[in-house]
């Protein structure tokens, strides 16, 4: 998660926008509400930034979907987020990086974002979300909607909801507002066609795991009326990497099941072979 609805966006001291540190109480939410914001948040672990390089290439693909072109390069970005770290000392937390574009002007901004990571309980018993009718206009490009985000950023204030699970038109669940989805029957994984969600970072390296272990993965749509069928439902992002769901709205999921450990600790050993290659 990058934040609610009741605090600032920007979190500790100073933030990078261009090639200027400023300090973060001069930073305005209201910087991305006009023109067009690509972005992409990031998980620092051990003050360092994780699948930084998969983060890139997913923000490259994002602006030539939308026409864009992102005009720094991936060593400029490597060094301004590592500058960004370096200054606010932190070891763990999100940070977000944005290309604001607004008629002829075009902004950069770093800076790390009030997250809310799952609590040890909410790993152990699954988190309880909520249905919610939305479509993204173009699902595979990371760009800020200021309407989606403040409805959703005012549901997961209340502390009962984690996450809003989207639902389009033709009643088909798709994703979280800010996550990726699976679903568990017959020790399959079940997930929306890559085209009709964002292809998540984590959402990837599951796929990755699942395909190594020999575990099916089958992409296709899936109808909310089919969701009392599934064994167990679980999601996948930056702040939760992978949180299994409880709840959606009444419908009520196997939080132990066998395939979600299993998918769980192979997943934290992937991340901890990270953290010692990038040393």
């Amino acid at each position: 998660m990058e934040g609610n609805s009741k605090m600032k966006e920007c979190s500790q001291y100073k933030f990078l926008h261009n090639n200027k540190l400023k300090r973060t109480e001069t930073f305005r939410d209201e910087y991305f509400r006009i023109g067009l914001s690509l972005y992409e948040v990031i998980r620092v672990v051990d003050s360092k930034p994780i699948f930084l390089d998969k983060h890139l290439s997913r923000l490259e693909s994002s602006a030539k979907r939308i026409g864009q072109l992102v005009w720094l390069n991936y060593m400029e970005l490597v060094r301004k987020i590592e500058l960004v770290i370096s200054k606010n000392g932190v070891v763990e937390g999100n940070i977000k990086i944005v290309f604001n574009i607004h008629d002829n002007n075009r902004n950069f901004y770093c800076y790390f974002v009030n997250h809310k990571y799952p609590k040890k309980q909410d790993y152990l018993n699954g988190v309880s979300t909520t249905m919610y009718n939305a479509e993204r206009r173009n699902p595979n490009a990371k760009v800020y909607n200021h309407k989606l985000r403040t409805y959703t950023n005012s549901v997961i204030d209340n502390p009962d909801i984690f996450e809003v699970v989207l639902m389009d038109n033709l009643g088909n669940v798709t994703e979280g507002s800010r996550s990726n989805l699976f679903f568990i029957k017959d020790n399959k994984l079940y997930t929306a066609p890559d085209n009709d969600v964002l292809n998540g970072i984590v959402r990837g390296k599951v796929i990755e795991i699942c395909e190594r272990l020999d575990i099916p993965v089958v992409k296709e749509k899936i109808s909310y009326k089919t969701l009392k069928h599934f064994d167990a439902a679980f999601l996948t992002g930056t702040s939760p990497q992978i949180l299994s769901i409880r709840y959606i709205n009444t419908l009520s999921f196997d939080v132990n099941h066998h395939l979600l450990k299993l998918l769980l600790e192979a997943y934290r050993v992937e991340l901890l072979e990270y953290l010692i290659k990038t040393v």
